[in-house]
């Protein structure tokens, strides 16, 4: 996809020669838990971040209405982690990746997010659910609001067409 730089690779992308880059798809994740002792999964939050940010201003500055939306894969037991005040690490990505997300107007910051989800994994391969960082997660524990895969392509979709179509609704 076009980016400010000119090509450049990109995870996910759908794109029409009307519109350009219409929507792309970022992919992060962390696998393993941190160093011994610590044993929750926030390593390289720094980075994951920044790496985000540089893709969404590449594109964004280029192409300022396309929908970008970023996804952080994290094992489910990154939800258990937390001890005390301290919330899990999945709660503390969400409060990371937040202030990234919710870009609505192709005005707004070129640094963030229209969506990002972080995609809980079971390791085995049975089960993968995705969770909108705009909503309130908990502490600690599993977080209610979670998407099936069907359901997180929807509302990818739905962004999509939000931005793209210019369809009146009564």
């Amino acid at each position: 996809a076009g980016s400010v730089r000119g090509k450049k690779q990109l995870d996910i992308n759908f794109s029409t020669p009307q519109l350009g880059l219409a929507l792309g798809t970022s992919l992060k994740s962390v696998h393993l838990r941190d160093v011994k002792g610590a044993e929750r999964y926030t390593h390289n939050m720094k980075r994951n971040e920044e790496e985000l940010r540089i893709e969404a201003s590449g594109y964004h500055k280029r192409q300022p209405y396309a929908v970008m939306i970023g996804v952080l894969f994290l094992p489910f037991d990154s939800v258990d982690d937390g001890k005390k005040d301290n919330p899990s690490s999945f709660g503390s990505w969400v409060r990371h990746l937040r202030p990234y997300a919710g870009r609505d107007e192709p005005e707004d910051e070129i640094d963030r997010f229209e969506k990002i989800y972080i995609a809980l994994y079971e390791p085995n391969g049975t089960d993968l659910r995705f969770f909108d960082v705009q909503k309130d997660p908990p502490k600690n524990g599993r977080p209610p609001q979670l998407l099936d895969y069907g359901e997180f392509l929807d509302a990818a979709y739905r962004e999509y067409l939000w931005r793209n179509e210019a369809d009146f609704k009564w």
